[in-house]
């Protein structure tokens, strides 16, 4: 096998339920913030890998009857644990072997990350972008998280996913309960050669629907509930109809 096929095996036995590599040369034109080279300069392939998000965790969640399970295990802190321990372990893996190579956290303090994981993704073959600015897996459909590690190392890449995963039905926009989504105003750019053209977001009404006492998660939900504060309210994600096929062995190279 190739090393990229050694890479995705590994990173499969470790726990990861998807595996893509885009090359360098997708990120071309990349804002210098998100080029790749601005973190590791000799970087020639990144690495994606996603985590899914378990179907039983969303039902409390998307019913606003709790919030823990979602925040702990899909969206929150399980799961970047999960994410950043993969992550570790891919680029231990690959410096074992003589290629240095620098894993990105699946989480940030600040004012922003320097890695987009949606965006390696898309790149790498893995996911396509969403009116609601989620990154959709033919697997998965919206329900997964997402980590990327740059390496110096050449390793075969994915193909793009060439056809649109999303209908734009607007199911997301309907979902939305503080409106932050807007149903008629785009952003559009290119991305490895491809049009994205997705949804506008409202960060200021997005943000604090789900962050703090005030906010309209915590004041919909039923006061006995655990609440985590930060918890992400998910309705774009959970109310997509996009879930995807989740049959496929999880230990199939991809």
């Amino acid at each position: 096998m190739s090393l990229a096929d050694d890479v995705k095996e590994f990173a499969l036995q470790a726990g990861a339920d998807l595996v893509g590599i885009a090359p360098i040369g997708r990120f071309a034109g990349a804002p210098k913030k998100f080029d790749p080279k601005r973190l590791l300069p000799k970087t020639r392939s990144v690495i994606s890998m996603a985590v899914r998000i378990l179907e039983g965790i969303t039902v409390p969640q998307d019913a606003c009857v709790e919030n823990y399970p979602y925040q702990f295990f899909g969206y929150g802190w399980l799961s970047n644990i999960r994410l950043n321990g993969l992550a570790f372990e891919i680029a231990r893996f690959l410096e074992d072997r003589g290629h240095v190579t620098c894993p990105y956290p699946s989480f940030f303090r600040g004012k922003g990350a320097s890695v987009s994981h949606r965006h390696v993704a898309v790149v790498a073959g893995l996911a396509k972008f969403g009116w609601h600015n989620l990154a959709i897996t033919p697997r998965f459909g919206t329900r997964q998280r997402f980590v990327s590690v740059l390496t110096e190392a050449e390793l075969e890449s994915d193909p793009l996913i060439d056809e649109d995963l999303c209908d734009n039905c607007m199911a997301c926009v309907d979902a939305c309960p503080v409106d932050a989504l807007s149903r008629d105003d785009a952003v559009t750019f290119d991305l490895a050669g491809q049009t994205v053209r997705m949804s506008t977001i409202d960060r200021a009404r997005c943000v604090p629907s789900h962050a703090g006492e005030e906010g309209w998660l915590k004041r919909h939900l039923p006061p006995h509930v655990t609440f985590a504060n930060g918890g992400h309210c998910g309705l774009c994600l959970l109310r997509c109809p996009k879930r995807g096929q989740r049959s496929a062995p999880s230990t199939e190279l991809r």
